[in-house]
């Protein structure tokens, strides 16, 4: 490498480069400096003798030229004839009254010169005003011509237009389904025919002339609804009248006559517009050369008798005197090529002095830069490049050290980091061995450890020809346990759980857990079926007991399923299938249940398992829908509110209500897209009925104590009150007392829906044992009376005084009541008695769709009044106003 003084500063590329073209600019000036000394130019002027001027021809004296008031007349004639020109082409484009009035102005002004220049025939141009009448004679034949097009034009439009006014008419008084328009196909095919033709005659309705292909295809669109009309002539004048198809077929007879008014006189517009340009281009051509021949003076004759370059011209005077250009040099050749040399070499030399520092400059440095990259990519620590070469390259070296030493600083702190995650992993992978086969909350075998010992005692009791107990089992609404005192508390449930299994199973078999709450104990080596039931009974007794967990005692329940090798299944497989199948069968009976394999339960697993499928596609499919069941203002002769009750549209078409499958989606985990679904399309037909006519529509929708969990169900649910631009007094929303085991959190979330304006209601009343603390820990608006309670209370001395009890206990408390399950007259005569409360139940409606509940509405004092009037006389109200009030709203007098 080049070595530089430490004291000099490093150039870069770009110095060096500049002096490098300032070496060649200054050989480019010396050279350009030799070249204005070395030559010098001489102008000789000589005058020509005497005797040769004599000789030059004389040039003709010019004849004079012509008025300057003739060219001025001539150019005032070419201004009228361009101002008409221009006018006429504004009156053909459009009849307007400014249009009509410059063409007026300029006919008559061209006229007025016409006049003038008739009694001057000693113009240059004489016989131009005859041709300046043949000029306005074409010009009022275009125009002519241009006023019946644009007639013809006006007519097809307008009976086009009837012919689409008319068929629209006739369309916008068709049906509308679901957005598409249900009309005759004979409509809606005059109405596509007369679009084809309307489109083809574009270019022929704006001043086109079409050629034969468009013209044929015009005309057989015009065919095309001739024969339509032709052919459902008796249809169209059946179904819209035949004063309608006579104007139609009038008004296409005119479109017809029109096009072919147009398709002549395109023609006959364009070959008379291009003949009045022609004549105008002419005369103004002739004009301007009569204007050009009056400023220019004539050429000079011209002598036959001399040659061709001694003829006179008029442009070009005899020469006097002649020049001649000589070139002196200012420094002798030899000399200047010396200089030249002696300059080129030297700059030259710099050049190349540069160009090799330059070169070693870059040459060098790289080298060392690749070879001490190429020894780091070796895995080489430590490596440096040292700095030297041009000021790029060597910041670059620089760069390079300093990443070299931070790679080596790297590169060791990696080494003890892979030593450590080495050892690690070392620690983790005996970890993961352990777990791959125990459950880690419980240190019971898991599911893959299960099945291996699972096949183990099956090949057991075949040597030994004995019998294997398999239980499945979990534990009743632990879901509860979770939600209500939190994960973690429920992990300890499990762990005493697990421990109580091990000791039932102690000696005789062993547990595993498979996942959440859900356990297996196999019971080897049994001597008899009548064992292994006799177990299972046991298993579901050791949990009578409470559990103490934290100090706090927990009163839990299992459900068991059983299956019995070698009576249910031989492999291991078939009988944890079969163990699963039992413990679904255990739930259905009401849980804290023992149940043993059946051939049928195979069957009800696989019926279940299709419902399961169908739900999950139902929500794809939007098979779900929403019914209404109304509550009943008996005082007001009026709906109250309605209930939103889940449907499912089957794809057979039948109806399945929600008891039918509830239970099974609540197991497949589907219930929180349900629900999501109902919320949203409830509020959906709420909003329909607050902003269609029924201002004070009040709708309940059933919320679980899983929404209330989520800490965004009330940003949800105002959310959605907001898109739909509906008021929180609009929705009212039902829960059941079991809301309370949820803990504080859910009734926070309560009082603040009911701050926002929501209704409460609890359902269910009557049937829990903790209603009282309900209605005292709760924000409710309203309670609904159980079914069962309603159910006895017309025969039922007991049940009749606890309803009145609740009833008053409600009004004492300001909360409305809504009785439920009014299926018989006797119970409506009972709460006929007490007014204020709302009636709901199959006597008076079933649950039925959107589109009926406006209806029902409007009918409902007519079927109020036959319902009192139905009643035994004893049994009527006393009070007359119920009666009255639904008399008036039957005969239609109650003000609004």
């Amino acid at each position: 490498m080049l070595k530089q003084a430490p004291g000099l500063p490093r150039l870069g590329i770009v110095p060096r480069m500049a002096i490098s073209f300032a070496a060649v600019a200054l050989l480019a000036g010396t050279a350009n400096m030799i070249a204005r000394e070395s030559v010098h130019i001489i102008r000789t002027v000589t005058r020509l003798p005497e005797r040769q001027i004599l000789e030059q021809p004389i040039a003709a004296k010019p004849p004079p030229p012509v008025s300057r008031i003739a060219v001025s007349k001539i150019a005032e004639v070419q201004s009228a004839v361009e101002r008409f020109g221009q006018t006429v082409r504004s009156r053909v484009g459009g009849d307007t009254a400014a249009n009509s009035a410059d063409y007026s102005e300029a006919k008559r002004v061209l006229q007025l010169e016409v006049l003038a220049r008739k009694q001057n025939l000693t113009e240059p141009t004489a016989d131009w005003p005859q041709r300046v009448s043949g000029y306005l004679e074409r010009a009022q034949e275009l125009i002519a011509l241009a006023d019946q097009r644009r007639h013809a034009r006006a007519a097809y439009g307008a009976h086009a237009k009837s012919i689409a006014d008319r068929i629209s008419r006739s369309l916008d008084g068709a049906w509308t389904i679901f957005g598409r328009v249900i009309a005759r196909k004979s409509l809606l095919r005059l109405r596509a025919e007369l679009d084809l033709i309307r489109h083809r005659s574009e270019g022929l309705t704006s001043g086109e002339t079409l050629d034969g292909e468009q013209m044929a295809l015009l005309k057989q669109a015009e065919g095309s609804l001739a024969e339509t009309l032709k052919t459902d002539q008796g249809s169209l004048s059946k179904s819209e009248g035949v004063e309608w198809f006579q104007s139609v077929a009038a008004d296409f007879a005119g479109v017809v006559r029109a096009r072919e008014f147009l398709e002549s006189s395109n023609a006959g517009v364009n070959s008379s517009e291009h003949q009045f340009l022609e004549l105008g281009s002419n005369l103004e051509n002739e004009l301007e050369r009569a204007a050009i021949s009056a400023e220019s003076p004539s050429e000079p004759p011209r002598d036959s008798r001399l040659p061709a370059h001694l003829q006179p011209s008029s442009s070009q005077a005899p020469a006097l005197v002649s020049e001649r250009v000589e070139t002196t040099s200012g420094r002798s050749d030899p000399e200047a090529a010396r200089l030249m040399a002696t300059v080129t070499v030297i700059v030259m030399l710099v050049i190349i002095a540069i160009s090799v520092f330059t070169v070693r400059s870059i040459v060098l440095p790289v080298r060392k830069l690749i070879n001490a990259t190429r020894r780091l990519a070796g895995g080489e620590a430590n490596v440096r490049v040292g700095r030297g070469g041009i000021k790029e390259l060597d910041i670059v070296a620089q760069s390079f050290d300093q990443m070299s030493a931070q790679l080596e600083t790297v590169t060791d702190a990696y080494r003890s980091q892979k030593e450590n995650l080495e050892r690690q992993v070392i620690e983790r992978t005996d970890k993961l061995q352990q777990l791959a086969h125990q459950d880690p909350l419980t240190s019971l075998p898991n599911r893959r450890h299960l099945s291996s010992l699972l096949r183990g005692a099956l090949d057991r009791a075949r040597t030994a020809g004995r019998f294997v107990g398999v239980y499945f089992l979990d534990i009743d609404n632990f879901k509860n346990i979770n939600d209500s005192l939190g994960h973690v508390f429920g992990d300890r449930v499990l762990m005493k759980v697990a421990n109580r299994l091990e000791e039932a199973i102690d000696g005789v078999g062993f547990v595993a857990r498979l996942g959440g709450d859900e356990f297996t104990l196999v019971y080897e080596a049994a001597r008899s079926v009548q064992e292994l039931n006799e177990f299972g009974l046991r298993l579901t007794s050791a949990f009578h007991k409470v559990i103490c967990v934290d100090d706090r005692e927990i009163s839990i329940s299992i459900s068991v399923g059983a299956s019995i090798f070698p009576e249910h299944e031989a492999d291991a497989d078939g009988l944890l299938r079969a163990a699963d199948s039992a413990l679904f069968r255990a739930k259905e009976l009401g849980r804290n249940q023992l149940a043993v394999f059946t051939p049928e339960l195979i069957a009800t697993a696989a019926t279940r398992f299709t419902l399961e499928q169908g739900l999950r596609l139902a929500l794809e499919r939007s098979e779900f829908e929403l019914a209404y069941q109304p509550e009943i203002n008996l005082a007001r002769s009026d709906v109250g509110l309605v209930e939103a009750l889940l449907r499912w549209r089957q794809p057979d078409g039948r109806l399945a209500r929600a008891g039918e499958f509830l239970a099974v989606a609540e197991q497949a985990g589907l219930m929180p897209e349900i629900n999501a679904w109902v919320l949203q399309a409830a509020l959906e037909d709420a909003s329909r009925w607050y902003h269609g006519g029924w201002p004070d529509a009040r709708v309940a929708i059933n919320i679980s104590p899983r929404q209330l969990l989520d800490r965004l169900f009330v940003e949800e649910i105002l959310r959605l009150l907001k898109r739909c631009r509906l008021p929180a007094k609009c929705i009212e929303l039902e829960l059941t007392e079991s809301v309370l085991q949820t803990g504080p959190a859910t009734i926070a979330a309560l009082r603040a829906l009911q701050s926002h304006g929501f209704g409460i209601a609890l359902d269910d009343f009557g049937t829990g044992y903790s209603s009282l603390t309900s209605l005292e820990q709760l924000p409710l608006s309203r309670v609904k009376l159980d079914r069962s309670l309603v159910a006895g209370i017309d025969s039922s001395a007991r049940a009749s005084a606890i309803a009145r009890a609740i009833i008053d206990l409600c009004a004492g408390l300001y909360l409305d009541v809504t009785a439920e399950g009014i299926e018989r007259l006797a119970q409506f005569a009972w709460f006929a008695q007490n007014s204020s409360v709302l009636l709901q139940g199959f006597l008076l409606s079933d649950a039925m769709p959107f589109a009926d509940v406006l209806p029902f509405k409007a009918t409902l004092a007519h079927k109020l009044h036959d319902l009192l009037l139905s009643l035994p006389q004893p049994a009527r109200p006393r009070p007359v106003g119920i009666v009255r009030e639904a008399k008036r709203k039957a005969a239609g007098t109650v003000p609004k």
